[in-house]
């Protein structure tokens, strides 16, 4: 009786987690917006908006000091009918969340411009993240008339787990928020 008592409690518990789990992959607190393909001098340029749903969660991780990067991932591909299709480029970019602790100033560092926050507030931090430019490829390489593929994947990661512990916890997730991906088919 102890036995089967035994393993029906651990399969509870094993059901409890992955319910658990699946509800926290359901959960999207990254998300795009205003998603548009345009030319700006002489390169193919996307625009775009995150817009960050779970704001408390950055907040509260900021403000404990935890160290935190949002990876923005982009390739660009030229649709092929009897090929792969092919990469014409690939960037990502990486945005660098987190407070001073001495000075008490949230810093949002993008590869061009690092802000200072004075307090984190959720207007201000969202708008950061409006209308974000990133120049994709030459428009040399950009034939007209043929058809293209643009991806797009975001997650935000904590910087301050070590990579041993990385390398040896692989199983377990490290994203503070889970990836999202775009997708956008288009012709120039």
């Amino acid at each position: 009786m102890h036995k089967t008592f035994g393993y029906l409690l651990l399969f509870c518990l094993v059901m409890g987690v992955f319910l658990l789990h699946a509800g926290n992959v359901r959960a999207q607190t990254l998300d795009f917006s205003s998603f548009l393909i345009d030319t700006h001098k002489d390169h193919l340029v996307a625009v775009f908006s995150i817009d960050i749903q779970d704001f408390e969660k950055i907040r509260d991780a900021m403000h404990d000091g935890n160290k935190m990067s949002m990876h923005c991932s982009i390739q660009l591909y030229r649709h092929r009918t009897l090929f792969w299709n092919k990469k014409i480029h690939e960037k990502t970019i990486v945005i660098d969340l987190e407070k001073d602790l001495l000075t008490g100033e949230y810093l949002i560092i993008f590869p061009d411009k690092t802000y200072k926050l004075q307090e984190l507030k959720e207007d201000s931090f969202d708008a950061l993240f409006k209308d974000m430019s990133i120049n994709l490829s030459p428009l040399e390489k950009i034939t007209p008339g043929r058809n293209y593929r643009l991806q797009i994947g975001i997650r935000v990661i904590s910087r301050d787990v070590p990579k041993w512990i990385k390398a040896t916890l692989f199983f377990l997730p490290w994203d503070i928020i889970k990836e999202v991906k775009y997708e956008m088919d288009f012709s120039f």
